[in-house]
C-alpha cells in the first residue's frame, strides 16, 4: 500500500497514552504547566478525556467527559460549558461559547482546510448521535438547540464532477435562538435565519429566512413573521413562568431536592448542597452571593449584569427578551 501524503491519526493516541489516564486535577496541572494550555477554576475531566491543541483556553466550570477527544490547532471553550462521554470533535479552530452543550457520542470532524471552523454559540446545546462536517466553517448562533441524530454537512462529493456530477464545499451558518428537532438533515451551503424553527426529519437547502416554520423534505416555509412565533402579552408572559417555575419545582421535588423559602430567596437542597433562587418581579436586586441565581422579568442594565458576572452570580434575564420583542 502506498504511503499517506498527509497522515493523520484521527485517535491522538500518543496525547491519549500521556495525559488520558491521569485524574482530573493532575490532567488540569499537566496541560498547565507541561503544555502550557490557559485552564479556568474547576475545570474537570473525566477518565480518557482530552483536548489536544496548540493554543487551548479553558473557562471556568468546563466538564470534558469520559473518552471525550477535542484536538485542534486552536480551542477555545467557553465557562460553563460541556463535551459529553465519548464525543469526538477535532478541527482546526474550535470555539464554544459560554454555557454550551454537547451531549454523549456527537461527532464533529471531517476532511480539513486552513479556513475549517467549529463555532457553537452561547447557550447552546447539541444531542446525541449528531455528526457536524466543519470542512468549510459551521457558525451556530447563541441559543439554539440541535436535536439527535441531526446531520450538518459543508461538502458533498463522491461520483466524479469530471463526469458532471455535482461537487460542493460551502459553509453552513445556523443563527441564533435556532430550533433544530432530531433527524434534520441540513445540506452545504445552507443558511437558516434567527428564531427559526426546523420540522423533524426534514431536509434544509438553501436559505431559511429569520422566524419562519420550514417542514419537508427539502424544507419550505409554512408559517413565518408576524404570524410565527406567536407574540404574547406580558400577562401570557407572567402567567408561563408562573406554570414553569412550578413545574420545575414539581420536578426538582420529585429528583429529591427539598424547596423552601428563605426571606426573598427560593430554597433548594440535595444532601449537603444548597442553591438559592432570587426571582424578581418588579423589586429591586438584594443581597446576592456567590453561587446564587436571580431570575428577572424586568430587564437588567448591563453593567449590573456585569457585576453579577464578577460576583459569581447567575441570572435568567427574562427581562431582556421582553424588551428585544417589544
Amino acid at each position: 500500500m502506498a504511503e499517506q501524503l498527509v497522515p493523520k491519526d484521527r485517535i491522538p493516541w500518543r496525547h491519549l497514552a500521556l495525559f488520558g489516564w491521569l485524574p482530573s486535577l493532575l490532567k488540569v496541572f499537566a496541560y498547565r504547566v507541561l503544555l502550557g494550555y490557559r485552564i479556568g477554576r474547576g475545570v474537570r475531566f473525566s477518565f480518557g478525556g482530552i483536548v489536544v491543541g496548540k493554543s487551548v483556553e479553558i473557562g471556568d466550570q468546563v466538564e470534558i467527559g469520559f473518552l471525550a477527544v477535542v484536538q485542534g490547532k486552536t480551542i477555545k471553550i467557553g465557562r460553563y460549558s460541556s463535551v459529553g462521554m465519548m464525543s469526538y470533535l477535532s478541527c482546526e479552530a474550535i470555539e464554544m461559547g459560554e454555557d454550551a452543550k454537547i451531549r454523549e457520542q456527537v461527532y464533529v470532524g471531517g476532511p480539513q482546510l486552513p479556513e475549517s471552523r467549529f463555532a457553537l454559540g452561547s447557550r447552546t446545546i447539541i444531542l446525541q448521535l449528531t455528526s457536524i462536517n466543519p470542512t468549510k466553517p459551521v457558525i451556530i448562533g447563541d441559543d439554539t438547540g440541535i436535536g439527535g441524530h441531526c446531520l450538518i454537512f459543508t461538502h458533498g462529493a463522491w461520483l466524479s464532477a469530471l463526469d458532471g456530477y455535482p461537487v460542493n464545499y460551502e459553509p453552513v451558518t445556523l443563527g441564533k435562538s435556532v430550533w433544530l428537532p432530531w433527524r434534520v438533515f441540513v445540506m452545504p451551503g445552507s443558511t437558516i435565519g434567527d428564531g427559526t424553527v426546523i420540522g423533524a426529519n426534514s431536509l434544509v437547502s438553501g436559505a431559511i429566512p429569520a422566524n419562519s416554520l420550514a417542514v419537508g423534505s427539502p424544507a419550505k416555509v409554512i408559517r413565518s413573521a408576524p404570524e410565527f412565533p406567536r407574540r404574547l402579552s406580558e400577562n401570557e408572559r407572567a402567567a408561563l413562568v408562573q406554570t414553569i417555575m412550578a413545574e420545575f419545582d414539581r420536578y426538582v421535588r420529585y429528583s429529591g431536592v427539598t424547596v423552601g423559602e428563605q426571606g426573598p430567596f427560593r430554597a433548594y437542597r440535595f444532601g449537603r448542597k444548597a442553591w438559592r433562587l432570587l426571582w424578581l418581579r418588579g423589586a429591586a436586586l438584594g443581597s446576592v452571593k456567590r453561587g446564587d441565581t436571580v431570575l428577572t422579568e424586568a430587564a437588567l442594565p448591563q453593567e449590573m449584569l456585569a457585576q453579577l458576572r464578577d460576583e459569581g452570580v447567575y441570572w435568567l434575564d427574562h427581562g431582556v427578551r421582553l424588551v428585544r420583542d417589544a
